[in-house]
């Protein structure tokens, strides 16, 4: 399904000025104009979630955790209109504006105002106005500041800017002013075990994990009787550490693992990970 074909719905109540066109031709509510062009071009130009053998048939179930604005859940339902997907943003401000999205173009994606863990309970996270895609339970000033700027150098270097020429002060000032403006808010954790469980969900053929250094927590929040429903994980790991954790536990698991790194995150210490199940996967 081409995502063009996407039904629209706009209630009148929506708040006009945060509307921002895609260049499919959907419209989207937004935070930021640069990291929602950043996150378009990850997920639809660059189809980086459906990379090394990653799937997905007509009618998947789809878990979206660190869903931010709700981009990769439409892009799930423009690839598979009758896929089922369950999106979960736990920051409220960005929650708000995933619901816009998803009730846009279809009634069918189920959004949670939730984290994910390894447990239940209230835990604080982060927020940055000025830049959310950096926003999650384990901020870290120092290492969001680091990544931001590898980004800032990638988008200067792909317009052909002279990196040299670009005092590193200037980009050091840009860095201080997106991740400046911050707020602390606590919300609500729930495992995938749990999910499933309130959900009744038989199987997970794509788990998409982009939680910013929560990713291992999440994984071990899934049961052992539930890692056969789940076929496929693609999820974003911050450190060559955590990749050697999570490398050993998929494999455990019984997924083949392929593990790559963007070059605009060189140096950045984020590696993406794809996992698929090559045994014992229980179609319920």
């Amino acid at each position: 399904m081409n995502t063009n074909t996407l039904n629209y719905d706009c209630s009148p109540t929506e708040p006009s000025d945060q509307i921002y066109l895609l260049p499919n031709g959907l419209s989207v509510y937004h935070v930021n104009k640069h990291e929602t062009d950043f996150l378009y071009k990850e997920i639809f130009a660059e189809r980086s979630y459906l990379r090394h053998g990653i799937t997905l048939n007509s009618n998947a179930c789809v878990f979206d955790i660190g869903a931010n604005i709700g981009l990769f859940s439409l892009f799930i339902k423009a690839e598979c209109a009758d896929a089922h997907v369950y999106a979960f943003e736990p920051i409220p401000q960005l929650n708000r504006i995933l619901k816009l999205n998803v009730s846009r173009y279809s009634q069918t994606v189920q959004v949670y105002q939730y984290g994910i863990s390894d447990s239940e309970g209230d835990a604080v996270f982060t927020y940055y106005p000025d830049y959310s895609i950096l926003s999650g339970l384990h901020a870290n000033a120092s290492e969001d500041g680091n990544l931001l700027a590898s980004g800032i150098r990638h988008q200067l270097a792909e317009g052909h800017a002279k990196l040299m020429d670009v005092p590193e002060e200037y980009i050091n000032s840009l860095v201080q002013k997106k991740l400046s403006n911050r707020t602390e808010i606590k919300c609500q954790l729930k495992t995938i075990s749990g999910i499933i469980r309130e959900a009744k969900i038989r199987q997970i053929d794509l788990l998409k994990i982009d939680a910013e250094r929560s990713e291992l927590a999440i994984l071990n929040g899934i049961q052992e009787d539930d890692w056969p429903r789940i076929r496929q994980i693609v999820l974003e790991a911050h450190s060559i550490e955590e990749v050697d954790v999570i490398i050993p536990l998929l494999k455990q698991k019984g997924f083949e693992v392929k593990v790559e790194q963007e070059d605009q995150f060189a140096n950045s210490g984020v590696f993406n990970c794809f996992a698929i199940r090559i045994n014992d996967f229980v179609n319920r």
